[in-house]
């Protein structure tokens, strides 16, 4: 493993042209790889994706006083990142001309860009080559692991040569490569410590980047060939999801994610069900089928590539000589939840290592299965076929599902039969994640989550119900199998009760009063669409089964996954009506937590605007509550008044959707008030932002199927 600065006066040593071969007399030609190329701008950060034949890569730039550049491929989650010194004063930097693709003997392939900035000079502050895993957990100021810095050489270069930067994997396997050309008078140089530094010339700061890795390709499916007809005709949306799906797998975000998650693909496919053609839908449940642990657990990520050679390599060397600071904790996940350390013998250092620490994955593949295979027309003519397909270790997708669905039964039972909120489903032992709010605070440190207890569990308990009670697992139905599934679900109808929280009106208006004002928001409106005893669900239940009293979103899983009572729903919809902070509603989108009524303010603290699950809005969360909102009037026992409450919450849901339509493929977004009005700020262009957010996610491309 190596990394090399090299530099050269030879202007072709980043040529973008492509190798081909003359195809053979009289044999068919084939028909030309799409091009899928569009560009997304989020605040600051310019996105280009580009998608042709075997090369895919998401380049971004960033402009600011602190510019930086990001190649993404989602061969392998391998990339490049430079991040440049900081600048007395903001400046452009951005791509002209587009992207174009580059393919060269030997198996190297990316991409190559014009990048132009008025800045007179830049310096690299810092490069890094390797997975997207290690360059997320970098950054641009975190600690550079010895294996990344070790056996770096520098070469002086003549004023105005280019600079290559080359490295090879951990593994000896791959390689990766950054190769970057002044052009038009501008100037490359290597500085005295070795850095790149760049110089503007007569036209200014013009240089050329190629962005290149030889890892394998993924399989991309054509445009065409991804949703039918009935998918909404927004162009951003559909090349998002263009570029994220694969044969196989669906790619959860770029550029942070770009490889499996199972959470975010049953999620995502849940919603886009009814648009997306069976071979989609059918590499998404089988990539998460390929990934099941023993148990019958769902994975929820995997490292793969150079990553897992890390990891084993890591676990290998024990945690006191570990040098990833990622892999020192990830080894340990990587070793206690697949059992890799017994394992590790017969297996390859690039042998993926799955991540099985969520406990909510588990509780979605039944819902998504019995809701493909046994209520879709495609579904139920390919099922058989399908279920008979095999894992890469032999078993059969049907076996793979029925292990899924006794660990559903299991898991259930020890509530069904106690009814103490202790032991409803909690975050795994030593864990402080388990759902899709997996930063560490996103649960204020809960260990019971309400969107696991309250609406996954039943949902995948009357799933596994359908399932058993269908030839599909086995050789016939299982009716015992199925009418105890029945049992457990009745017994979890009202787990709910247990993350119940109330508020005397006076009370819930003085504490709705005292927050708005803290953040600048003009409290009258707040306070006047309080009334009476404020009710609403805890974000999770602590280790004693205490609730805790932040106000979220995760109503969009009860209204997608069950059928809550008529008073229920009234109160979901107030929620989605009422302005932040006395509910979730915001000009700018939806919130997925307010800690206004928590009167701890150390937990008021855990949820800002600045928070990856704070007072924020997520597309997808957006999308799925106006998809169980669709579900729920589409039922035929509600009153009238609990009808009219529902349809009044789509209408204001729907206003709110549309004011930040230009964010929706975005995986989240954030706010600021400004003379009394809310503005939408990028997650991540602000520095108390706690992340950065994906400009394209898997499940935020849902408003192909969920539509006004």
């Amino acid at each position: 493993m190596s990394t090399l600065l090299t530099a050269s006066c030879a202007s072709g040593a980043s040529s973008a042209a492509g190798v081909s071969a003359a195809p053979d007399a009289g044999a068919p030609v084939p028909r030309p790889p799409e091009l899928l190329a569009f560009a997304l701008q989020e605040g600051a950060i310019h996105n280009h994706f580009f998608r042709r034949g075997h090369i895919a890569a998401h380049l971004l730039v960033t402009s600011g006083v602190s510019p930086r550049l990001i190649v993404a491929f989602p061969a392998g989650n391998m990339g490049v990142a430079a991040w440049f010194d900081a600048l007395p004063a903001p400046v452009e930097l951005s791509v002209e001309g587009g992207v174009s693709g580059v393919e060269r003997p030997g198996g190297m392939r990316g991409v190559s860009a014009l990048l132009v900035s008025a800045a007179p000079a830049l310096r690299v502050h810092r490069l890094v080559l390797g997975s997207i895993r290690t360059i997320r957990e970098v950054g641009r100021d975190g600690e550079l692991p010895a294996w990344l810095r070790a056996d770096v050489e520098a070469r002086p270069a003549p004023a105005g040569g280019s600079i290559a930067v080359r490295r090879t994997t951990v593994d000896g396997e791959h390689h990766l490569e950054l190769l970057i050309e002044p052009l038009d008078g501008a100037t490359a140089a290597l500085g005295l410590d070795g850095r790149v530094e760049l110089a503007a010339g007569p036209r200014g700061l013009r240089f050329r980047v190629t962005a290149l890795s030889d890892e394998a390709p993924l399989t991309p499916v054509p445009l065409d060939e991804i949703a039918n007809e009935r998918a909404g005709d927004d162009p951003r949306h559909r090349q998002a999801l263009a570029f994220l799906t694969y044969r196989e797998k669906l790619l959860a975000g770029s550029w942070r994610f770009l490889t499996y998650f199972g959470r975010d693909t049953l999620l995502a496919v849940r919603m886009l069900l009814p648009v997306l053609e069976p071979a989609v839908v059918e590499a998404a449940i089988g990539s998460v089928l390929d990934r099941l642990s023993p148990e019958g657990e769902v994975a929820h990520e995997e490292a793969i590539g150079e990553y897992a050679a890390l990891l084993r390599l890591a676990a290998g060397r024990g945690g006191a000589q570990r040098e990833s600071i990622y892999a020192q904790r990830e080894a340990g996940h990587a070793q206690r939840e697949a059992g890799y350390a017994q394992r590790e013998a017969g297996l390859a250092q690039r042998e993926p290592v799955l991540d099985y620490k969520m406990v909510d994955d588990d509780f979605l593949l039944a819902p998504l299965a019995a809701e493909y295979l046994l209520g879709s027309a495609p579904g139920r003519a390919r099922a058989a076929a399908f279920l008979a397909r095999r894992t890469p270790g032999g078993e059969a997708y049907a076996q793979a599902l029925a292990r899924n669905v006794a660990l559903v039964l299991r898991l259930a039972a020890p509530f069904a039969e106690t009814r103490d909120p202790r032991a409803l489903i909690a975050l795994k032992e030593g864990e402080s994640v388990g759902e899709w709010r997996d930063s560490e605070e996103g649960l204020a440190f809960g260990r019971i989550p309400y969107d696991v207890n309250v609406a996954l569990v039943p949902a995948a308990l009357r799933a596994s119900a359908r399932l058993l009670a269908s030839p599909l697992l086995g050789a016939g139905p299982d009716d015992e199998g199925s009418a105890r599934a029945e049992r457990l679900a009745r017994a979890w109808k009202d787990a709910g009760v247990f993350f119940r929280v109330e508020l005397p009106e006076a009370e819930a208006r003085r504490r709705a009063a005292a927050y708005a004002a803290s953040l600048g928001i003009d409290p009258a409106p707040v306070v006047a669409s309080l009334s009476g005893t404020l009710s609403f669900p805890a974000i999770a239940l602590d280790g004693e089964g205490r609730p805790v009293p932040v106000m979220h979103s995760d109503d969009s899983f009860v209204l997608l996954f069950t059928d809550p009572s008529p008073e229920a729903l009234e109160e979901i919809a107030g929620r989605l009506v009422r302005p932040f902070p006395a509910g979730l509603r915001t000009p700018v989108g939806v919130l997925v937590a307010n800690p206004a009524f928590a009167p701890d303010p150390a937990v008021r603290g855990l949820f800002t605007a600045g928070h990856y699950h704070g007072t924020v809005t997520w597309s997808w969360q957006q999308a799925m509550l106006a998809a169980g909102l669709d579900r729920q009037l589409g039922r035929g026992d509600l009153p009238a008044r609990a009808r009219g409450a529902l349809e009044r919450a789509r209408s204001a849901l729907w206003e709110v959707i549309r004011a930040s339509r230009e964010a929706s493929t975005r995986e989240l977004w954030s706010w600021a008030v400004e003379g009394g009005r809310y503005r939408l700020v990028p997650f991540g262009a602000e520095r108390a932002h706690h992340d950065e957010s994906n400009a394209v996610q898997l499940w935020s491309t849902v408003y192909l199927a969920v539509r006004p």
